[in-house]
């Protein structure tokens, strides 16, 4: 009995050394990740990007009066636009105005984890800013609404520490991943885009109607007050094979682009673009985070120049 509790203990040391190993193994593998989308995590709080914000809690330098020799375009966004995972200059908010030149500023007023909802209430302070023009970045997740209800998939340890021990683990991360997306493969959770399309492909499904609505609620707000809008919608890279291949959420562009022809704005739609990277992950900002990287904001920079750049010229 006594070998026994002896071998056990033994192996439960050799167990855990290995798993201290693997952990320690894991970050230095991944020292140079500086962000994993989740902002509680070990990549988040060991070598995020520098950020700074203004008063108004925005990445951006404080807004000043409207200079009568500048065009300002206020672009309103989600964590796309605030620039997740990336130097502030990386943006392709920053980008667009150095390109444009020195007659031109671009606000950035973006906020992590703003929807529909939110971007209307930015919309209202964009506003006492006056710009010349308004750029909605959208990303497929606003459209989801407070009715919908995400999947929640099983624990695979309590909730309590996930939230404590399990933040600061790569190894746990990695384990969790997997997990999650066995359980997708088997059908014990229901996949986010199933979720997606259960509650927005049918136009005329309560969630949508909420849902598209606020976008169109937004454009009529900025022709209620005669100020210029667009839009600029990016795909869910996570949800594309090679070359943009098999994308499940396609209908929500067609939805955007539907609305934006229906209310006469000028609208881009970034999934062709990122489509010609046979690899969609290269434009991820870390393995563990899907949000765009320098290489996906230069080319939604040329992308937005390409199509915006000409009417800003013109009415400024």
């Amino acid at each position: 009995m006594r070998r026994a509790v002896v071998r056990l203990l033994f192996s439960a040391v050799v167990c855990a050394l290995l798993l201290v190993a693997s952990e320690y193994a894991l970050r230095y593998w991944f020292r140079h990740v500086r962000s994993s989308g989740n902002a509680g995590d070990y990549f988040a709080q060991a070598n995020p990007p520098a950020v700074v914000v203004n008063t108004y809690g925005y990445r951006d330098r404080e807004v000043g009066p409207k200079d009568p020799n500048r065009y300002r375009i206020a672009v309103i966004g989600d964590s796309f636009t605030w620039g997740q995972g990336i130097e502030a200059y990386e943006r392709f908010t920053n980008l667009i105005e150095l390109q444009l030149g020195p007659h031109y500023e671009v606000l950035n007023l973006g906020i992590p984890g703003h929807d529909m909802p939110q971007h209307l209430e930015v919309l209202d302070q964009a506003l006492m800013a006056q710009p010349d023009f308004i750029l909605l970045q959208l990303f497929i997740n606003d459209f989801e609404t407070a009715a919908m209800g995400r999947p929640r998939p099983h624990p695979l340890i309590s909730e309590s520490a996930a939230r404590g021990w399990g933040q600061s683990s790569v190894l746990y991360d990695m384990v969790n991943r997997q997990w999650v997306r066995l359980q997708e493969s088997t059908g014990l959770t229901e996949r986010y885009v199933h979720y997606l399309d259960r509650n927005l492909r049918d136009p005329n499904a309560p969630n949508a109607r909420t849902a598209f609505g606020m976008l169109r609620q937004f454009l009529e707000k900025t022709k209620a007050v005669h100020v210029s809008a667009g839009i600029v919608l990016f795909p869910m890279t996570d949800a594309m094979g090679p070359h943009g291949s098999n994308y499940a959420v396609g209908f929500i562009h067609d939805r955007v682009r539907q609305i934006a022809a229906d209310e006469g704005i000028p609208y881009l739609d970034l999934l062709p673009a990122f489509s010609t990277y046979a690899d969609p992950r290269s434009l991820w900002v870390s393995p563990f985070d899907a949000h765009p990287n320098a290489v996906a904001n230069k080319r939604a920079a040329q992308e937005i120049l390409h199509r915006f750049a000409d009417l800003w010229r013109r009415a400024g």
